[in-house]
């Protein structure tokens, strides 16, 4: 599709923009056919020039990052394990220490909360607890994670249908699906303390780009749109306020 275009100073001036403006914009500056335009947007949205604001609109980064985290030597393990057993598995990892960036109090035990599609999740039990026995939990409840914890202990979940991949390993879990989890998932939120969520919510939003379509779509698999959306509210109007 071509090279990438330096983003026009019409567009950055503007607060945000929606797709039909960046065409246009695109157009008149470059020349560029539709399908050139959204290849365009799409590798700016990738790199982190521009982040998704809402449905449909779209705004300049203002510098801020694409979140990556450089997993533990326990995650790569059973990455490893996952794909030599399963050719095909889908499947995402987010390990608990990633949020030790964000939190007042450090996480000191690991978590590797490895969610698996729901036709597998048996077979990926078993091999898991094969490979590391006693360290393996099934849909736990918090209660029974908390009665059962040591580090690294591996809790497997439902993977969501379409849950976004990662930008450099597909099993690795994007920042917004991370945010939805720890503000409305059953056990991500109820393993994460209360007192922490706004710290965890305010550190994702100043340091790094967050699309927040994506959010709201991965929210919408797990039936908790609303949830979300008043999560967020609560703790935009206490940065406000």
């Amino acid at each position: 599709m071509g090279k990438e275009r330096v983003l026009p100073e019409e567009l950055r001036k503007m607060v945000t923009f929606s797709k039909r403006d960046f065409t246009e914009v695109m157009a008149r500056r470059y020349g560029l056919t539709e399908p050139q335009s959204t290849y365009d947007l799409l590798k700016k949205i990738e790199r982190g020039e521009l982040i998704r604001i809402g449905w449909g609109q779209f705004a300049v980064s203002e510098g801020k990052r694409i979140y990556r985290h450089l997993y533990s030597d326990a995650v790569r393990q059973i990455v490893n394990e996952l794909e030599s057993h399963f050719s095909s598995l889908d499947f995402r990892i987010f390990e608990l220490i990633q949020m030790n960036e964000f939190m007042n109090h450090q996480i000191a035990h690991n978590t590797i909360i490895v969610s698996v599609e729901n036709d597998l999740i048996e077979y990926v039990f078993d091999m898991l607890w094969a490979a590391h026995p006693g360290k393996v939990m099934l849909k736990p409840a918090v209660s029974t994670y908390y009665r059962y914890i040591q580090d690294d202990i591996i809790v497997i979940n439902r993977l969501p249908s379409e849950t976004p991949k990662g930008f450099d390993e597909y099993w690795q879990s994007r920042l917004e699906t991370i945010l939805v989890d720890v503000l409305v998932d059953k056990f991500v939120s109820g393993i994460i303390p209360d007192n922490e969520k706004r710290a965890v919510t305010e550190g994702i939003y100043a340091s790094y780009s967050i699309d927040e379509k994506t959010m709201l779509t991965y929210a919408r698999r797990k039936g908790a749109v609303k949830k979300l959306q008043t999560a967020l509210s609560i703790y935009r109007k206490a940065e406000e306020s």
